[in-house]
């Protein structure tokens, strides 16, 4: 049986909290990726930010240049530890309303997970 350690990404995209909207979705496709953890200026891990909240800035008429990751991230971070199955993860996602996890491991953050890497892992 997969697990998401399995189907998770190992190279997460970090921005600090400082960093501008504009900055952060320009980084976004850069990577070709739909979420960035945010940290703190300790590489700590303060929240998450999705393509999802840049649309929402936008349609609340912000400048991207001028909003910063800190203001619109989501500092709920609801993770997965990487040993659980890709079952596990889909209900989580499902039951917050999220499409992208941390994964875990040793209390440190070690991966992401996406609604189409439970996909893949799924096939």
């Amino acid at each position: 049986m997969a697990t998401v350690g399995d189907v998770m990404t190992t190279d997460i995209l970090t921005v600090p909290s400082t960093s501008t909207l504009g900055e952060v979705a320009r980084r976004l496709r850069a990577r070709n990726v739909g979420s960035a953890v945010v940290v703190d200026d300790a590489e700590q891990p303060l929240g998450i930010i999705t393509d999802r909240e840049l649309v929402d800035s936008v349609a609340a008429s912000r400048n991207p240049d001028q909003g910063q990751a800190g203001s619109w991230m989501r500092p709920e971070m609801w993770s997965v530890d990487r040993g659980s199955s890709l079952e596990e993860a889909s209900a989580l996602m499902r039951d917050a309303n999220v499409r992208h996890l941390p994964v875990t491991a040793d209390g440190r953050v070690v991966g992401i997970v996406s609604i189409r890497d439970l996909l893949v892992g799924k096939l």
